[in-house]
């Protein structure tokens, strides 16, 4: 559920509903919390992390994103609250207003998204629920497979 006073959280549900009509899902009171499940997490080396999300950012301006971006800008999406700030969309739509260069634009986007997933691991790595398997490891799909067959089993006899 969304709290009276995150207006961000509301301006955002709003905005999805506006923009397809729809009511997003709703989740109970409390944290959900599903005993029998199994939460896996990739580590990876920040190095290979960094280069992924520099990698991404390139595909996406290669994909249109800018021309995208400019597409949504001509229907509304600065004055969108939320949509506007989001990790890219804000930073094109800062070129396009001419405050840099579209270099520039890229660039702001990869350091964002990269404190973005910082801000996430740090957030995931206090969940203990999470089990953590080395990404690059030879053996990942074994040990994952095993790890849910193992789940699997425990959930049989329960």
């Amino acid at each position: 559920s969304i709290l009276p006073g995150n207006g961000r959280r509301i301006v955002r549900a709003l905005e999805v509903i506006d923009l397809t009509g729809a009511f997003t899902a709703t989740i109970p009171d409390g944290t959900l919390h599903w005993p029998k499940t199994v939460q896996m997490g990739l580590e990876l080396p920040r190095k290979d992390i960094d280069q992924r999300i520099a990698d991404r950012v390139d595909q996406m301006w290669a994909d249109g994103f800018v021309d995208e971006v400019r597409s949504l800008a001509n229907v509304g999406l600065r004055e969108g609250l939320t949509a506007s700030r989001a990790l890219g969309y804000r930073q094109v739509l800062e070129y396009l207003n001419g405050d840099y260069d579209e270099d520039e634009a890229r660039r702001r986007t990869i350091i964002g998204t990269r404190r973005f997933a910082r801000k996430q691991l740090m957030w995931y790595r206090r969940d203990d629920r999470i089990e953590w398997f080395n990404a690059l490891a030879p053996d990942l799909d074994d040990r994952v497979v095993a790890r849910v067959l193992t789940a699997l089993r425990t959930d049989e006899e329960d």
